[in-house]
């Protein structure tokens, strides 16, 4: 059976994996604060962005591997807890003009913050979006996740900002949350689409961290690291699970890959730790 593969579009570690992942990926992006797991989120949503608008920049966006790649007609980003004008700042305060504009182009946003903010002390001044179109009309985040899903999570790169918010919302419940995942596994594998789940690693119990683990198809996991050796901090990403992925990285023999923040680029991957 021969898998059609969605490219990360960091080409360093495309390269690596023979393309990209799996279609239909359902993927947790796991990190320690500022270690790069939305830079990533961005950084291949942004890309592939370009490279579905220049065919001809594909071959260095992608790392070379270019047979049997699917690359989604847009981007949906699901924001739990900011509004769209503060996501848009933060990537133009992230990404060059290139990269930001391009992803802009094909970019559904779902503004969540006010149903997020609705019961809180937080005085409404301080979450409304400004917008009497864009209000949420159910009661509950996880519905309005799904209601907003189904209609436009088809031929879609997804980006769920974030676990972190929803697990540490007394609004939400656990078990809920564990079937909307789980709902997710299975029909991402009806659309054209990769599904980016943001969490900020060490925020929940390891019981639930561990199960929701289990549940997805693939986990990319940011860590930084530092040494008595090196004034500065290094950025690394491990894979400890993904489901068509896991055997490219054994072939290759990879530890980890030591990764960076750059303006001009997104994230990127500057070297492969491999076993000698």
């Amino acid at each position: 059976m021969e898998i059609t593969k969605i490219p990360t579009a960091v080409a360093a570690f495309d390269s690596i994996i023979k393309g990209g992942v799996p279609e239909g990926s359902v993927v947790l992006l796991i990190g320690e604060p500022g270690a790069g797991n939305w830079e990533f989120s961005i950084t291949s949503a942004s890309k592939l962005s370009i490279a579905r608008k220049y065919p001809d920049r594909r071959n260095t966006l992608l790392g070379g591997y270019l047979e049997n790649i699917y690359i989604p007609g847009k981007t949906c980003y699901i924001s739990i807890t900011k509004n769209e004008s503060e996501v848009k700042r933060m990537i133009d305060l992230s990404l060059e003009k290139d990269l930001s504009q391009a992803l802009f182009e094909r970019f559904i946003i779902k503004d969540l913050s006010n149903l997020y903010f609705k019961n809180s002390f937080i005085p409404k001044s301080w979450s409304k979006t400004g917008s009497i179109f864009d209000q949420p009309e159910g009661k509950d985040i996880l519905e309005e996740i799904v209601k907003f899903l189904n209609d436009n999570g088809n031929d879609s790169i997804i980006i769920l900002d974030s676990l972190t918010d929803i697990l540490t919302s007394k609004q939400i419940n656990e078990s809920a949350l564990i079937d909307m995942i789980k709902g997710l596994v299975k029909i991402s594998k009806k659309w054209n689409s990769i599904i980016y789940l943001l969490l900020t690693e060490g925020i929940i119990d390891t019981r639930l961290e561990l199960l929701i683990s289990d549940i997805v198809d693939g986990i990319l996991s940011f860590k930084w690291y530092s040494s008595e050796k090196y004034s500065s901090r290094f950025r690394y990403l491990y894979v400890p699970k993904f489901i068509g992925v896991m055997p490219h990285i054994e072939e290759e023999r990879v530890i980890r890959f030591k990764t960076q923040v750059d303006y001009s680029n997104g994230f990127i991957v500057t070297y492969t730790e491999k076993i000698r």
